[in-house]
């Protein structure tokens, strides 16, 4: 994330509207705000299909798609923690998320402002607003909690609890409200269903709905013709129909049933009985369905208008089927991946269904009528270890751990192609001159050039001997590229057009982690672990020109864009600033005290007092030349002045607790014997069921 904020700042930086005043640039820069996220279109929770608009959760963030426009962005509000479940009204105006510790915001969609917080102290499993608007039910922990839901005007204490309910003897996982807004069905770990009443009710006992064998994924109701029904669903695939009935037609269908002569049985006194008992109503089962597939049931929507249910497994297949009176019709079954369908939802007209798969970060929309996708996005399966804008800032490339390299959309932070030729992780990615074509280097020894007109692999580079790539650049002109190696600690230089190997650098004493070509002079400029950048001339074939020692491993270098000024970043936290054309230092920049603040799980300090290994592992000046953006291990990106050499401002990257680095305060409350809380196992958590299924 450090490395994207950074070349995101380099391209805002590249359009602003006074390159060559650095007073109007830096005011410009101030008024920059968080934009959009890419690389992880959905990590888990539930999602929210609103009209064209899909709601998503991202880490402690939320992703809004235009499924008209295939566009995304994110919202700037953030939760603390990462984002457990999501609810929006039925208008779209509010939006509620939840956070792992119970914490919620209050967002307004449509302006895309935090209007209020509030702490309902425990684990928030699931919540829904009511059809009418006026209400929302939040499940917590075994309780049932009903909110009237705030207004647009501001009010001291906007969230007002109406009432809560008990009863259960395990978590509650799953609600529904009826389509009058008057009832609220909750099903929970305990293997049981109960139906509550929305308002108040003199005597009214809620009644229980039993008999499965696995705890409860999914509740829903369905009013039909011949009485008020409900459906419950369970991880084993078992699927009950309940139906409210009055006690006579309860009686008839006894008396019709299998046990029509034990019926007779029961003697004139009993019957008498029953004749004064007041006529009432109870909830009877009418029917059981099965799933019948080889993994447990993960999540499950049921769309009361068309009567249709979406059911997802935790082996990548989902099923859709048309639910009637004692019907179980099945329609279709489609296999998206080899991993656990997470959540799943239904638009408004049932027309469309979103998927989502939390741990390959899967998020597509499926429009089962015509059997096609609407939307359909997966981010990196591993962490981002570099990314690049294109020269007109259009497209983003991004190169990850798992083998392969994406290609986004600026505008829309949508990717649109996914290149997967590599072997091994890719450590470094870079755009040709002209834009066509993208190169990354890669663990596997090898530098692929794929073509963007075509999207295919034009040009594989090869060494001689198998060596791991980590760095990679390209000359201005786009003809020569070269590459350093973490193993044998050298420099292969190749002609793009040929293939062919032209020339080996050797002279370092330790990995070549940082290559860039100066923009005005044929100088390359090479930063590795032993301590110096070392400069060579390429072109005319003469090798290293220049030595530039510094007191700790060097970690990048940038060129100033009139090649005039290099930038190096080592790992003690500084930014030394040479002259390259007599290696003379120019400045330097003292860049870890800028970096502290933030601590990670493990420490037992507070953040201020964490300074140690912070350090800028990623440099980019702006067109002009005059700010200098730096990125590393801490969570905030800052803009330097270069002739002043001082701080400018500093970008934050993320508010989130459940990222190193982030928290400022020591809470000793959450430090154990055994180690920090947030270290153990949690039983709860959903990586546990993952690896149990």
């Amino acid at each position: 994330q450090t490395s994207t904020a950074t070349r995101a700042g380099q391209g805002a930086a590249n359009r602003a509207s006074h390159p060559t005043a650095a007073g109007a640039r830096v005011d410009a820069m101030a008024h920059y705000r968080f934009n959009n996220l890419l690389g992880a279109p959905y990590r888990g929770g539930n999602l929210c299909l609103r009209g064209h608009h899909l709601i998503s959760s991202v880490g402690n963030r939320v992703s809004e798609v235009d499924l008209q426009l295939s566009s995304s962005t994110t919202l700037p509000c953030e939760n603390l923690t990462e984002i457990r479940c999501v609810a929006v009204s039925p208008s779209g105006h509010h939006m509620l998320s939840f956070d792992t510790d119970g914490r919620a915001i209050l967002v307004n969609v449509r302006k895309r402002v935090t209007l209020h917080h509030m702490n309902f102290k425990g684990k928030v499993t699931a919540c829904e607003f009511s059809p009418c608007g006026k209400s929302f039910a939040v499940l917590v922990g075994k309780l049932v909690q009903i909110w009237a839901t705030p207004t647009m005007l501001k009010e001291f204490a906007p969230f007002r609890l109406l009432r809560t309910y008990g009863g259960m003897y395990d978590d509650a996982t799953c609600l529904a409200w009826s389509g009058d807004s008057q009832w609220i069905i909750v099903g929970g770990k305990d293997l049981t269903a109960r139906i509550y009443s929305a308002n108040h009710l003199d005597g009214y006992a809620p009644p229980t709905l039993s008999g499965h064998r696995e705890p409860l994924v999914a509740v829903a109701f369905c009013a039909q013709l011949d009485g008020f029904s409900c459906y419950t669903i369970s991880e084993d695939g078992a699927l009950f129909e309940w139906q409210l009935l009055d006690d006579d037609d309860e009686d008839e269908d006894d008396a019709n049933g299998s046990n029509k002569s034990k019926r007779r049985k029961k003697g004139e006194a009993a019957a008498a009985a029953a004749k004064k008992k007041p006529k009432g109503r109870r909830w009877r089962l009418r029917g059981k369905h099965f799933f019948h597939m080889p993994n447990k049931l993960s999540c499950a929507r049921y769309h009361a208008r068309s009567g249709m249910l979406c059911a997802g497994f935790a082996h990548g297949v989902f099923t859709l089927h048309r639910l009637a009176t004692s019907e179980f019709n099945h329609l279709q079954t489609l296999s998206i991946s080899t991993q656990k369908v997470t959540s799943c939802e239904w638009n408004e007209t049932g027309e469309w269904i979103a998927l989502g798969c939390a741990k390959l970060g899967q998020l597509l929309v499926w429009e089962w009528q015509s059997e096609t996708y609407v939307y359909k996005q997966q981010g990196h399966y591993y962490d981002v270890n570099a990314c690049a804008y294109s020269p007109d800032g259009a497209l983003i490339a991004t190169a990850s751990d798992d083998n392969t390299v994406k290609v986004w959309s600026a505008a829309t932070g949508s990717y649109f192609v996914t290149f997967d030729e590599h072997s091994g992780p890719v450590g470094a990615v870079c755009f040709l001159p002209s834009g066509h074509a993208v190169l990354s280097a890669s663990m596997d020894g090898t530098v692929r050039a794929f073509d963007l007109m075509r999207y295919r692999n034009f040009k594989t580079l090869t060494s001689p001997d198998p060596c791991q790539f980590v760095s990679l650049a390209v000359d201005p002109s786009g003809e020569i590229v070269c590459a350093g190696s973490l193993d044998t600690f050298q420099i292969h230089i190749w002609s793009l057009k040929t293939g062919r190997l032209l020339d080996i650098f050797a002279g370092h004493q330790g990995p070549v982690n940082a290559l860039c070509f100066s923009p005005e002079s044929p100088l390359l400029a090479s930063g590795s672990w032993d301590k110096t950048v070392r400069l060579w001339d390429v072109y005319d074939g003469r090798g290293q020109t220049d030595v530039l020692q510094h007191a700790h491993d060097v970690l990048a270098v940038a060129f100033r864009p009139d090649g005039k000024q290099l930038a190096a970043a080592t790992l003690d936290g500084q930014i030394f600033l040479w002259k390259p054309d007599d290696a003379r230092l120019e400045g330097t920049i003292e860049g870890r005290r800028d970096m502290a603040g933030g601590k990670t799980i493990g420490d037992l300090r507070s953040g201020a007092n964490v300074n140690a290994g912070r350090a800028f592992k990623t440099l980019a000046y702006s067109a002009d030349g005059a700010l200098l953006m730096a990125g590393g291990n801490g969570k905030s990106v800052c803009m330097y002045d270069v002739e002043g050499t001082s701080l400018l401002r500093k970008f934050s990257l993320s508010k989130s607790k459940a990222m190193d680095g982030t928290i400022e305060r020591l809470d000793s409350s959450r430090v154990t014997d055994a180690g920090p809380l947030d270290l153990l196992p949690d039983d709860d958590d959903d990586d546990d069921d993952d690896d149990d299924d």
